[in-house]
């Protein structure tokens, strides 16, 4: 049987910041040609990942959209019977009813929500995801480029895919809430778990505590509140932010944050490689500021390199923090002082880093590729 997997973030290098959609994409290909659980086809964008981090949001659209023509025709020069569909992501997926039309079985990854995301972004949570599902409902052939992709290409994806792989319990009762003919046995909870280190990290010298953020630069990204809840305080402490800027708002978000920056704040830049191992080794603290995850990719390499986390209280935090190795806050101020008490206690930064390796370690990223993969194949 052949998986044809298609991945619009797939391909990039690792200096580019493309997201958890490519990390993803590239972590499970090379763990499924070690494993060999099927022959796997990836079909990536003729694009550079290079290119598509310097869109705008109209120039994305209509990559979406493109890369959904090229998708789709691929896949139709398969014989159905012989091959599974697995979609890497939902508005840059193929079209979804035209494939169930010709009898394709369909799979796909919901690395986010888009729908309940726009919702938190953008109506800052006054509502609930379901209730702008419902109210699009009977538009949604209507709606213009973007927003289709937002409500309609997700709820053909719901209609006519044979199943869902969701990271946290949160995303599927979001779904069932949005979708409510939808049966809840086609909805798979598959969290990612912690990727293997690959080579040893070398501890930088500081003087202060250090601080770790690491993620793309966007403003759902969060690492404003990071620089606000410390901005007025006099703690002696040195703030890693690595990280570029990418997708649409990155770059004027990063003029914000050094806006807000005082000395103690150092800006790295993206990293990978050695640097990012030793960035984690490095660092004493990881700050993870996100507004909303689905996940937490990177939370899950800080807990496997033994740092004690502070995380933003949202779905994809609380579905992977303990008060055994993790703080969960929701406010500014909160975070500020759950930030202070851990600069102050050394020994507790210390335990709390033995149960995070203990916790990460676990959970291998092995078993999420494994459990993918045996429910492509079920009949």
């Amino acid at each position: 049987m052949k998986v044809i997997y298609t991945a619009a973030h797939a391909g990039a290098p690792l200096n580019v910041p493309i997201g958890g959609g490519g990390a993803i994409a590239r972590m499970l290909e090379q763990e499924w040609l070690r494993t060999g659980p099927f022959e796997l086809e990836i079909e990536r964008p003729v694009e550079s990942a290079g290119e598509i981090v310097r869109y705008s949001q109209a120039a994305y659209t209509k990559f979406c959209y493109r890369f959904k023509r090229q998708t789709t025709n691929r896949i139709l020069s398969e014989d159905p019977a012989r091959c599974i569909v697995l979609s890497n992501d939902i508005s840059e997926g193929p079209d979804f009813e035209l494939l169930a039309r010709h009898g394709y079985r369909v799979f796909t990854i919901w690395h986010i929500d888009v729908l309940a995301f726009v919702v938190r972004m953008y109506l800052k949570g006054l509502v609930r995801p379901e209730q702008p599902a419902r109210w699009m409902r009977p538009f949604e052939k209507w709606l213009p480029g973007p927003l289709r992709l937002v409500f309609k290409n997700q709820h053909d994806c719901v209609r006519h895919c044979v199943g869902h792989f969701v990271m946290t319990e949160a995303m599927k009762q979001t779904i069932l809430a949005c979708y409510p003919e939808t049966p809840a046995e086609k909805i798979h909870v598959a969290p990612w778990g912690a990727s293997p280190i690959e080579g040893i990290g070398v501890r930088r010298p500081s003087d202060v505590p250090v601080i770790l953020m690491l993620s793309r630069i966007a403003p759902e990204k969060g690492q404003h509140r990071v620089l606000n809840a410390l901005r007025n305080d006099p703690a002696k402490v040195r703030v890693v932010l690595a990280g570029e800027a990418s997708f649409m708002d990155g770059e004027s978000y990063l003029k914000r944050l050094k806006s807000l920056a005082d000395s103690r704040v150092e800006f790295v830049g993206h990293l990978s490689g050695q640097a990012k191992l030793d960035a984690f080794a490095s660092a004493d603290i990881y700050v993870f500021p996100s507004v909303s995850e689905s996940y937490g990719l990177t939370l899950m390499e800080a807990l496997s390199h033994g740092l004690p986390v502070v995380a933003w209280d949202h779905d994809g935090a609380r579905a992977i923090i303990e008060p055994a190795f993790g703080i969960l806050v929701n406010s500014e101020a909160s975070l500020r002082q759950a930030i202070i008490q851990l600069l102050g206690e050394p020994e507790r930064r210390r335990r709390m880093g033995e149960a995070a390796r203990v916790y990460a370690m676990a959970r291998p990223f092995s078993n999420a590729a494994a459990q993918v993969a045996s429910t492509l194949l079920l009949r």
